[in-house]
This record gives structure tokens, C-alpha cells and sequence, in this order.
């Protein structure tokens, strides 16, 4: 799968150096990866959401310290991340 708006990723890295090692993880399973739906997406990440308002994928990094929001294209086989957050500023965002 490809994957844009690894900026977000680095930034919050740089942000929250602690969730560096987990992000690596989670980019290397999503470039690993064939999806073709989003049921096979909860096969590599069991936690992974569906938003309700958006239809965003949301993905809980590190344990659930961390939230990740993207879309993807399972046509075309790429991922666009849009936001990294840690999971209190997700509470916050989504309240």
C-alpha cells in the first residue's frame, strides 16, 4: 500500500519522540500491505475504526497512547494520513 502525508507522521515524531519506534511499526505494516476492504484491515489492526462522520480510518498506535486518522483508496491501493494525535487531543477533537 502506498502511503502519503508521512509529514504528519515525522512531525508528530519530532513532537512525541516516544512514539517514534510504534509509528515505524505501524508505516511498515501499511506499506506491507494488500487491503483490498476494510474487514482486511482490521485483520492487521484489530483496534482500527471506522469514523462515523467521515468514513476516516482511525488507528490506535502504541498501546492506545496515540490516535492516527487517514483515508484510503482500496482501488487504487494507497493510504493519505491525515492527522496524528495523542489519544487525549483525540478525545478532545472528537467530544
Amino acid at each position: 500500500m502506498g502511503v502519503f502525508g508521512e509529514t504528519h507522521v515525522r512531525d508528530f515524531a519530532l513532537r512525541y519522540p516516544a512514539s517514534r519506534n510504534a509509528l515505524r511499526r505501524f508505516l511498515d505494516a501499511v506499506r506491507a500491505a494488500r487491503w483490498s476492504n476494510f474487514l482486511e484491515v482490521r485483520e492487521t489492526f484489530g483496534a482500527a475504526d471506522l469514523g462515523k462522520r467521515t468514513s476516516k480510518l482511525i488507528f490506535d498506535i502504541g498501546g492506545n497512547k496515540y490516535r492516527l486518522i487517514a483515508a484510503v483508496d482500496f482501488e487504487e491501493g494507497f493510504m493519505v494520513i491525515e492527522k496524528v494525535l495523542t489519544h487525549e487531543q483525540y478525545d478532545r477533537e472528537t467530544l
